[in-house]
């Protein structure tokens, strides 16, 4: 159940743009709850405060738009600063980003704990392919793969091939980080843990 704390007076007196703004500012602040859930019960919200109908313009509107959503998906054990260079520049592109854990067989458990800096966004677990995760989603969704070099974007490329093959509808896009993060990786703050020199590296 998800509690509104706006009421009609939010909306009395104000232009149609001005209620834009109050819907995109509930927007990011529910970005942990799943749009379809979200979408949902905001819409229920607005429809049980509805006065004279002053809000059936928004209503429908709402009803039929659609925010851009990426889904970011990785092992990210741990998820470091690195991703969260490129979770920030998807997120200048998109109206949210899903961060989707995903547990890879062929990797390690996860065993570094969610960073508190990234917990208000919509986190999701799997353990399946990565294309049958996206396929369950309610609505529509772009990939994002960070890359750090040209060693990153051939071995995404190749596994692009496959998961077009497995969803042909899948839509990806790569984003470079930053070149001061392009030398961390995950493997590499493992290694660094033992000997207790990782810190830097990690989100709070």
């Amino acid at each position: 159940m998800i509690s509104f704390p706006d009421t009609i007076i939010s909306y009395k007196h104000k232009s149609f743009q001005q209620h834009l703004q109050i819907e995109r500012f509930y927007f990011k602040t529910y970005q942990h709850i799943d749009y379809a859930i979200y979408k949902q019960a905001r819409i229920q919200h607005l429809k049980n405060i509805n006065e004279n109908h002053l809000l059936n313009p928004l209503i429908d509107y709402l009803t039929i738009y659609q925010p851009k959503i990426a889904v970011f998906p990785g092992s990210f054990n741990p998820f470091h600063k690195g991703h969260y260079n490129i979770l920030q520049k998807a997120e200048r592109i998109f109206d949210k980003v899903i961060i989707a854990f995903g547990e890879n067989p062929d990797k390690n458990p996860r065993t570094f704990p969610i960073p508190y800096t990234i917990q208000n966004r919509q986190i999701e677990h799997y353990t399946t392919l990565l294309t049958d995760f996206i396929a369950r989603l309610p609505y529509d969704v772009t990939v994002i793969r960070g890359l750090r070099n040209s060693t990153d974007f051939h071995y995404e490329q190749n596994q692009y091939r496959y998961m077009q093959e497995l969803y042909p509808k899948i839509k990806i896009i790569n984003i470079f980080c930053d070149k001061m993060y392009e030398h961390i990786s995950s493997s590499g703050i493992r290694t660094l843990q033992k000997y207790n020199q990782h810190h830097a590296y990690l989100l709070d």
